[in-house]
Formats: structure tokens, sequence, C-alpha cells
């Protein structure tokens, strides 16, 4: 047999246990509407990197650009740029794509794969393929024309 005593406990503290659990959603929910309710601006962002001496790692170029909430970007070597497909935001400032492997004009363009994620004006930048090792970059956003 029960009694009143043990049954308002019970009650107490399935009442508490939702409280906090109501608490802890809404301690969350403001920090989710303020990345919802800031979308990355639009602009451009140039990462470059150098060659590597001693290796057939050249020079590279990475253009990424963001116009109304549609990432777009090129990854330009050795006098070939190819177009960055696949290429996905997502909610955290994270990003990737590919390239595809083939023929520029006269030149022949590896596949590469780039990474990274935006925070404020700056991208951190990756670019993968399987001559180079990894090779890194930075670049702050730039006001996008027209």
């Amino acid at each position: 047999m029960h009694c009143k005593g043990e049954s308002l406990v019970r009650g107490s503290t399935r009442f508490l246990a939702a409280g906090m659990l109501v608490m802890v959603i809404a301690s969350v929910a403001p920090a989710e509407r303020a990345a919802a309710a800031a979308p990355m601006p639009d602009g451009i962002w140039r990462v470059q990197g150098r060659a590597i001496h001693g290796t057939r790692c050249g020079d590279w170029l990475v253009t990424l650009t963001n116009r109304q909430g549609q990432l777009s970007g090129v990854v330009a070597l050795a006098r070939a740029s190819v177009p960055i497909e696949g290429l996905v935001l997502q909610p955290d400032g994270s990003f990737s794509g590919t390239t595809r492997a083939g023929l520029v004009g006269s030149r022949h363009a590896r596949a590469y794969r780039v990474s990274g994620r935006f925070s404020g004006n700056t991208v951190f930048l990756t670019l993968e393929g399987n001559l180079c090792p990894p090779r890194h970059g930075t670049a702050i956003r730039q006001a996008a024309v027209g």
C-alpha cells in the first residue's frame, strides 16, 4: 500500500526532472537560433599556397565564392583551373568538395579534395591530392563584386 508522502515524492521528482529538461532545451535553443539567424555573408575568399621545392607540387590557389547562400569554388594549379564539385556548406561552417581529374585545355588536372571551415570572415582550408601532402591555408573575406 502506498502512502501519500511517497506519492508526493515521486510526483515531485518527475516534476523536477521535466523542469530540468525544459531548462536544458531552452539554454541550447538561443545558440541554435543565433547560428540560423546569421547566414554567411556574400564574399570571395582566395587561399594561396607556394610550391614545395624539390617536388612536383606547384603553387596553388583556391577561390571560394558565397553569393546569396550558394557556395562555389575553383582550384587553380599550373595554369589549369577546375571547378569544385559537390561543394556543401554545413550549418557549423565546415565544407568539402572535390575536383575531377582530366584535361583542361592542353594541361592535365589531377583530382583534389577541398575541405575546411568558415569562422567569421576567415576561412581555414585544406587541399588534398594523391601526389602532394595535404596543404593548408587561410584567407579573409573580400566583398563580392556585382
